[in-house]
């Protein structure tokens, strides 16, 4: 019990003793304690000045940069009831108008705990804490941010201008223009209009005083470029120099540095202020430099990089093989082929394609080198061969070739598909045709033979036939149209009988079904015009047969006014042409039968021969009829000599008879 009571009585010892330590770190001493009660001293030239500094911990200065160390003197003591305090007291024996500026004394493990001064020493011959010298101090107008032109003062009552050189004059407003004694000119929104030199002035005892001079200068920070001396990966032999150039562009009055970053080396800085271009060195490479080279350019906020990667072999070398196999298929007609191996070689070597043992190039124009690729311009048949590269290395004696096999393939093209006609020709039925497909490919193509029959009942019809040449490049195919007709040439005309007078005439057109269509009769003129006749039946009689249309024209009570030229006219159903076929009619006048003379009486001897003759003339030629006692002989016209009987000439009909013998017409 008094274990537990001893426990609880030091936690709580420990608690206050924290209590009392947070209290005591936010209190007097949190910061160190000045002797001087005000925020600024004003003292004269040449005046001590001595400022005494109390607290915590240890204790250390910050002073103006026109003071040196050795210009002061500072003593440090412990201090306090008990000694916990710590004690500082800086000295300067004779002060000066540069001594102008802050004084602090801060914490020294605690730099931001701290108390400041700040000490004008004045002086009518120096107003301005900092001498003019010969070159101005650059200042940067950065965007978005206020402007300080640092001219100080040594007295806080001096009135001062701000000059733009060289005499416009510029007046605090409180506003944007804004004077402080310990900073300067402060330009709250600043414009173009304050880039450029600019001074101070004031006016003391009737002198007229100018600060030193600064030049506000606007930072430009648009990097355009950053480029490396080389464009892909960068390959070195070990031992060898390694230089890599890295150059930045960018707008007029841009500052950049040039940091690299590369194995073995991090973050290597080189500050480039008018030089845009850095060169990175490294005279003897090893395996270990190997790796990824970084070039950084910095300006301002902006950032840009480019990058390398560098390989160290031990020793040159060349390796190739193939990419797919030693052969290579392509399609003639194909743009471009390139023929491309894997090779790796370093040091870059020399490559030369050769075509069948021949530099390829010096064969022909569509042969180019792209890198270590032959490239092949329009693919043609001819292009198939044996292609061979040549690499070397001559200057470590290094060579390799290396064989490839060129397969073009060719789609197929049917030869007669050039020479074919637009007009398929006819058939005659029963006649034997042979039909021919020549076909040229790589691979050697296979042929196949369809028929597309007309639509027929018929086994032996009309229709097409389709010649399809096909290998693994493409196919093509012919299509022979074979039209089976009972008409020679597929279209004629016909008479059935000859045309008389009074009598009927049948004209028949005849079309192959397949190859013609819109059959129809004309009656002709001489000068070949169409002439509509009256007596021509408008309906005209149209059959079909198995392979063949027929259209009938029927002239009825024939005159000699249906002499003339009469056309089938038919429309080709493959060429669209109108085909047309003439046959002329002459209508035949009749004419009475006329015997040239009449018979007479005859006496022969008995066992001879006597002839009757019975000549005659009519159009049609007249039928003659002999008969003999009053009976009609039925062999007619006839020869009667020696008891036989012989045929005679119906238009000059004789008869050898015994007896009494009369003709009739």
């Amino acid at each position: 019990m008094n274990s537990l009571s001893n426990y609880m009585l030091l936690i709580c010892v420990c608690l206050l003793s924290s209590l009392f330590a947070d209290k005591e770190q936010k209190g007097k001493y949190s910061v160190p304690i000045l002797n001087v009660k005000t925020r600024q001293l004003v003292l004269d030239t040449n005046q001590t000045l001595m400022i005494d500094c109390r607290g915590r911990w240890e204790l250390t200065w910050a002073f103006p940069s026109g003071l040196d160390r050795d210009q002061m003197q500072v003593e440090d003591s412990r201090c306090g009831r008990r000694g916990h305090q710590y004690c500082s007291r800086l000295m300067v024996g004779r002060s000066q108008a540069q001594h102008t500026g802050p004084f602090q004394c801060r914490y020294r493990h605690r730099p931001r705990k701290q108390s400041s001064l700040y000490v004008y020493v004045t002086d009518s011959q120096q107003p301005f804490v900092e001498r003019p010298r010969m070159s101005p101090d650059v200042l940067y107008l950065k965007e978005k941010q206020p402007l300080v032109i640092p001219c100080r003062v040594t007295n806080p009552n001096v009135t001062t201008k701000l000059i733009k050189f060289p005499n416009y004059s510029l007046s605090p407003d409180q506003r944007n223009i804004i004077w402080n004694s310990s900073k300067g000119f402060t330009i709250r929104t600043p414009t173009f209009f304050y880039i450029g030199l600019f001074f101070c002035q004031t006016v003391t005892d009737g002198v007229t005083h100018k600060s030193h001079k600064y030049f506000v200068y606007r930072p430009v920070s648009n990097i355009t470029n950053v480029y490396l001396n080389s464009s892909g990966p960068v390959q070195a032999l070990k031992g060898k120099r390694l230089v890599l150039n890295c150059t930045a562009t960018g707008e007029l009055n841009t500052r950049v540095n040039i940091t690299w970053d590369y194995p073995g080396k991090r973050l290597v800085k080189h500050r480039m202020h008018m030089v845009f271009y850095s060169i990175l060195t490294i005279p003897k490479l090893q395996r270990s430099d190997r790796g990824l080279y970084t070039c950084r350019v910095t300006s301002g906020e902006k950032t840009k990089q480019q990058r390398v990667n560098v390989s160290v072999y031990d020793r040159p070398f060349i390796h190739l093989r193939p990419r797919q196999g030693f052969v290579m298929e392509t399609q003639a007609g194909q743009k471009s082929y390139r023929i491309s191996p894997k090779l790796r070689a370093f040091p870059a070597p020399e490559v030369i394609w050769l075509k069948d043992g021949m530099v390829a190039a010096e064969q022909c124009s569509r042969y180019r080198l792209d890198g270590h690729s032959l490239v092949i311009k329009d693919v043609v048949e001819e292009d198939a061969g044996k292609y061979t590269v040549l690499v070397r290395i001559q200057e470590y004696g290094l060579y390799h070739n290396l064989t490839l096999t060129l397969v073009v393939n060719v789609s197929p093209q049917i030869g007669e598909r050039a020479v074919s006609l637009q007009d398929p020709g006819s058939v005659t039925q029963g006649s034997r045709q042979a039909l021919h497909c020549t076909s040229h490919g790589v691979p050697p193509p296979h042929i196949q033979w369809l028929w597309h029959p007309c639509p027929s009942k018929e086994a032996f019809v009309s229709g097409v036939y389709r010649c399809i040449a096909s290998n693994s490049a493409g196919s093509d195919q012919l299509d022979i149209h074979f039209y089976i007709t009972d008409v020679p040439g597929g279209f004629s005309v016909r008479q059935k009988e000859e045309p008389r007078e009074g009598g009927n005439l049948q004209l028949t057109c005849v079309a192959n079904k397949y190859l013609f269509t819109a059959l129809s009769w004309q009656r002709v003129s001489d000068t070949e015009d169409v002439q509509p006749r009256s007596s021509v039946p408008t309906g005209q009689q149209l059959t079909s047969g198995d392979f063949s249309n027929f259209l009938l024209l029927l002239l009825s009570n024939l005159t000699i006014a249906d002499s003339g030229a009469y056309r089938c006219s038919a429309r080709h159903l493959i060429t669209g042409q109108e085909v047309h076929l003439d046959t002329q009619v002459v209508v035949t006048i009749l004419e009475p039968p006329v015997l040239h003379h009449n018979l007479t009486d005859c006496t022969v001897n008995v066992s001879s021969s006597v002839t009757l003759r019975c000549p005659s003339e009519g159009i049609p030629p007249p039928t003659i009829t002999w008969y003999k006692d009053e009976h009609a002989l039925k062999l007619f016209p006839i020869f009667i000599s020696c008891g036989r009987v012989q045929p005679a000439s119906q238009s000059n009909s004789s008869l050898a008879v015994l007896g009494i013998s009369t003709a009739t017409l």
